[in-house]
């Protein structure tokens, strides 16, 4: 009983979490006994090699990629409340919720705040897509960056020369300057038809 009840979160901040986040206190609750779980040192922080043992990203080609979205700017430690505002992204956006609303016969749906909808939102799902592709963080996705993810993703399945044939299209079709740089507003028009939403959202357990 004493383990389960170091890992309950004051009211307080489980009430702030929600407000910025948008998850339920429940969810947050929820959310905290895995950030505990996940805190071998219990030092109240994770550090990389904490989520580095998740075995769902020891497994994925993007996996440090998606480590390194948890600690920008060369930060070590990842606090609770940051741990929170990262997979809060991952929140299925109100189309989402309308979709699943509409296969739920006598469901309700509340509005979500403005809030909810920023840090969710399609856009927010854009900027973690493209932040695993810009590397070293300037606001563009340069040809190397690109070609680095691009071999990250597919290892040795493909040739050089396929590797190149790729890139070059994709640099094509995203009308890349004249550096081979993509800005966030050109990868933007890129995606504009994908599925981003549904593939960037969990279902968090209520």
């Amino acid at each position: 009983m004493g383990s389960h009840s170091s890992h309950l979160l004051d009211n307080e901040t489980a009430s702030t979490l929600s407000a910025q986040t948008g998850f339920s206190r429940k969810q947050i609750q929820r959310l905290h006994c895995r950030f505990c779980h996940l805190d071998k040192t219990k030092r109240g922080v994770l550090s990389r090699t904490d989520l580095e043992h998740i075995s769902e990203l020891h497994i994925n080609p993007l996996g440090m990629r998606i480590v390194d979205a948890f600690f920008p700017s060369g930060r070590t430690d990842l606090s609770f409340p940051d741990f929170v505002n990262v997979l809060a992204v991952f929140r299925p956006g109100q189309q989402d919720l309308s979709a699943a609303h509409d296969h739920q016969p006598g469901g309700t749906t509340n509005s979500p705040s403005s809030v909810e909808q920023t840090i969710n939102s399609r856009e927010e799902k854009l900027r973690f897509v493209f932040s695993m592709y810009d590397v070293n963080d300037d606001g563009v996705i340069s040809k190397a960056e690109l070609s680095r993810i691009f071999q990250m993703m597919v290892g040795v399945n493909v040739t050089p020369e396929q590797l190149q044939y790729v890139l070059e299209l994709t640099l094509e079709e995203a009308h890349a300057d004249p550096s081979g740089d993509i800005s966030f507003e050109k990868f933007k028009e890129v995606m504009a038809n994908s599925a981003v939403d549904e593939k960037l959202s969990i279902r968090f357990f209520s």
